[in-house]
């Protein structure tokens, strides 16, 4: 048996007073955080909303190269029924559409009218989401296109992404843009973490959903692309061929 001293008594005893002192002041510190009678607050819980944007691309048209894109090249019989169409399906979806907007090309305003119609919502127009070019890795659309052209073009997209493609964490937000072939691509390939100069390798179909989501740290997924489920394979319609059926 170890024998205890007096020093050794008084050590022991002022360890266990330092230890009592403390326990003391971190009990007084948690009382001061929540007095009594007082709930404890509860930490508040991530952010859980995903904002979710349709992109729609326009119905078809037959094409007048020397028209006024804002006042011509409005949208044919057929472009009308595809629109007719996807507005039917996004009036379906079990979600309240918060924003309809439509750029200011003839043919994406007409559709985006008729979806409205089917949706009760009147489009508001940005012209940031307008047909143009962008910057591409093709030689051909390179050499077809001014450097300022394509420049201006990516300025613009870029803007509609921050404009648009923006989190709403507070709850789950469903938005729809009524646009153009290669605006979708170009959007969805930076969604995607894609090169943008990528975009011409993708077909996009005529009144097609393309739906992008933006989670609430502003990060972005790709849910569908070009989905035609709502349209007859006999009017569906693409740029170029697509997947080699349908309307030509």
């Amino acid at each position: 048996m170890i024998p205890v001293t007096p020093s050794r008594l008084t050590r022991s005893l002022t360890r266990g007073l330092a230890i009592f002192a403390a326990a003391l002041a971190l009990a007084a510190a948690a009382q001061a955080a929540d007095p009594p009678g007082r709930p404890r607050a509860a930490e508040a819980p991530p952010p859980r909303g995903l904002h979710f944007v349709y992109l729609i691309r326009h119905g078809g048209y037959d094409r007048d190269s020397l028209a006024d894109d804002r006042l011509g090249n409005g949208l044919n019989a057929l472009g009308r029924e595809q629109a007719q169409l996807v507005g039917v399906r996004l009036a379906a979806l079990p979600v309240k559409i918060h924003a309809l907007v439509a750029s200011d090309f003839a043919r994406a305003r007409e559709t985006a009218t008729i979806i409205g119609g089917a949706l009760g919502m009147t489009p508001a127009q940005d012209s940031l989401i307008h047909e143009c070019t962008p910057a591409s890795m093709r030689t051909d659309l390179m050499r077809s296109h001014t450097p300022e052209s394509m420049a201006l073009c990516d300025s613009n997209l870029t803007a509609a992404w921050a404009r648009y493609l923006r989190p709403t964490p507070e709850a789950d937000t469903h938005d729809v843009l009524v646009c153009h072939g290669n605006v979708i691509r170009w959007l969805v390939s930076r969604a995607v973490g894609a090169d943008t100069r990528r975009w011409a390798d993708m077909d996009i179909a005529n009144a097609s959903i393309t739906v992008i989501a933006v989670r609430p740290d502003g990060t972005t997924r790709l849910v569908m692309f070009s989905d035609v489920g709502h349209l007859p394979v006999e009017k569906q319609s693409w740029s170029g061929r697509g997947a080699g059926w349908g309307a030509r």
